[in-house]
């Protein structure tokens, strides 16, 4: 008996490199815990048909919807970890944690970082037919002097939106009610017909309503003004220094994946993002790409369950 162990750790430790170095010998799926169409499943299926490239492998894209992420993510920390099964988070995954919620898996022990791939800052765009404001500040003095007038809607109780929605109101000292909606497009509809005033959306999502005069652009939320919509100005140029949020997509492994997995992975995904024709339409849909190591990744997860802990912590937030 105590030969065949011994043969048997020889064995692992004379094809387990091997194997982690001719990864990857067949598809890979990439749990996406979002419904298909929207941002997230446009990326994944975008720099998965780069990686195909890339690996020589397909990269099957999986949608998983539901429970507030939790359930792709659930599927995700659950799988093998050979290296053909990843997944695909936001910073919902963040929000997840620093809101407490009941989760049947341990986010920071079940699943390890791989790379951040982009972020989607948000625009905040409002009813022209129901505001008159032109810039931020005007929309800022207006809510004052009219305390019970700012209604904005959010996409849903706890959403990356409604976070970004509440920390500016905080910010900027004014009262607004938000409305949470099970998504943007019951939100949006909503701003159009005039229920509310205005509301926080992913400029990929926005840009068709703005360009359209349906919505007006007062500000986005990045740390610089995006090439999508160079005439809008930050939120932090019009007299809000340090406001910045936005939300990002990164990729995650199930835990235990070999090391020299998630080093190729994360080198291939980097190239990827490199790409003219990844880059070019992730900037088009008003992304930014990013990149970097795992080590970054893991930082950016800390950093953002804070962000959040804090944020929930405000007045009026009162995520479900």
């Amino acid at each position: 008996m105590r030969i065949v162990c011994i043969v048997a750790v020889a064995l692992a430790a004379l094809f387990g490199p091997a194997s982690a170095q001719s990864w990857p010998e067949r598809p890979i799926r990439w749990i996406v815990p979002y419904p298909p169409g929207g941002g997230t499943d446009i990326a994944a299926r975008l720099i998965g048909e780069q990686l195909h490239q890339q690996l020589g492998q397909p990269v099957v894209v999986d949608n998983r919807p539901g429970g507030n992420t939790i359930i792709g993510t659930g599927l995700m920390a659950r799988s093998a970890p050979d290296g053909y099964t990843i997944g695909l988070v936001t910073d919902a995954f963040a929000a997840n944690i620093a809101l407490g919620r009941q989760m049947p898996y341990d986010s920071l022990k079940d699943l390890v970082p791989v790379t951040q791939l982009l972020s989607v800052p948000f625009v905040l765009v409002v009813n022209p037919d129901q505001v008159s404001a032109k810039t931020l500040p005007d929309l800022v003095t207006y809510a004052k002097a009219h305390p019970d007038w700012l209604t904005l809607a959010s996409l849903g109780p706890g959403s990356p939106h409604e976070a970004a929605l509440a920390w500016f109101a905080d910010t900027a000292g004014i009262k607004a009610l938000i409305v949470p909606y099970k998504g943007g497009g019951p939100a949006m509809q909503d701003l159009l017909a005039g229920q509310v005033k205005g509301m926080m959306y992913g400029t990929s999502s926005a840009l068709p309503m703005i360009q359209a005069g349906k919505v007006r652009p007062l500000a986005v939320t990045s740390g610089k003004r995006l090439d999508s919509l160079p005439n809008v100005p930050t939120v932090a140029e019009q007299g809000y220094p340090g406001y910045e949020f936005a939300s990002w997509f990164a990729v995650v492994a199930p835990a235990n994946t070999p090391q020299a997995v998630i080093d190729r992975l994360n080198r291939e995904i980097n190239i990827a993002l490199k790409k003219p024709q990844v880059r070019d339409k992730i900037v088009s849909t008003g992304g930014v790409t990013a990149g970097g190591t795992p080590a970054d990744l893991g930082q950016l997860i800390a950093t953002s369950v804070e962000r959040y802990r804090k944020i929930y912590a405000l007045p009026g937030v009162k995520p479900q």
